[in-house]
């Protein structure tokens, strides 16, 4: 008998039914606000998602997970993946259907993605390597280091405060270069050095920029005076985008 093979496909009509059973199966005395085929329509009508962005996940053509993404702009011109549900039977459904909202993020040049992971142990493997904004609330990966830096410096106030300096970025293997490297100018361009982590933590004000250079987490060469730097990184801090399903909201 060949195994049972777990398949990631868009979500059909037909599929809202089955979609309810699972929720049944999973919210089963649970504090959260049971779901309805009510509900579950309201979330697929949220702005920014789309007929291919509403994923389940199935074995033997039994339903074992659904995952609904939406597509934001934020304030800081950051393009923003939100997880708004995700519901599993089991931990193959929810890594399947977390890889899949990531595949489809990438493939839409997003910087980011968010998502109120659901309680429990299986959330606790799958969002290993994202970024805990608050435990068990919210938890938030980057795409690409490199794109993120570049948005963030494409922001007025921030542009006006790196005019003129040359800076290259070395965030982890990603490099991003500020102003005339190859110019004639005499004046050497400013090395910033940092792992992905640190760039990370700093953007989300999980720890001080300043802090992070004292306690050598940040490194900076051919600059006497770092303030100046350090001010730049500080301003790069993004409001916690706190998305919560709207439902957990109530």
């Amino acid at each position: 008998m060949a195994p049972s093979k777990l398949i990631v496909r868009t979500y059909k009509q037909e599929d809202l039914p089955h979609l309810i059973e699972l929720y049944n199966h999973n919210l089963a005395g649970s504090p959260y606000f049971i779901r309805d085929e009510k509900i579950l329509k309201h979330f697929m009508r949220c702005p920014g998602v789309s007929k291919d962005s509403v994923f389940v996940a199935s074995v033997n053509n039994q339903i074992t997970g659904l995952a609904i993404l939406s597509i934001t702009t934020e304030e800081s011109r950051l393009r923003q993946g939100n997880i708004l549900e995700l519901q599993t039977k089991d931990a193959s459904s929810m890594h399947a259907l977390i890889q899949a909202t990531l595949n489809y993020c990438n493939g839409k040049d997003l910087d980011m993605v968010v998502g109120a992971p659901p309680r429990g142990p299986l959330a606790n493997t799958a969002f290993k390597d994202w970024l805990k904004l608050e435990p068990g609330v919210m938890m938030a990966k980057t795409l690409s280091s490199s794109s993120l830096l570049q948005t963030l410096l494409s922001k007025e106030e921030i542009k006006n405060s790196h005019a003129g300096k040359k800076i290259v970025f070395h965030i982890g293997e990603e490099i991003v270069e500020l102003g005339d490297i190859n110019g004639k100018t005499k004046e050497p361009a400013i090395l910033v050095t940092m792992s992905p982590q640190t760039f990370h933590k700093i953007i989300f004000g999980q720890v001080s920029p300043y802090v992070a250079y004292l306690t050598r987490r940040i490194r900076v060469k051919g600059l006497r005076n770092t303030l100046s730097i350090l001010k730049l990184l500080h301003r790069m801090k993004l409001p916690t985008p706190l998305y919560l399903s709207p439902v957990d909201r109530m």
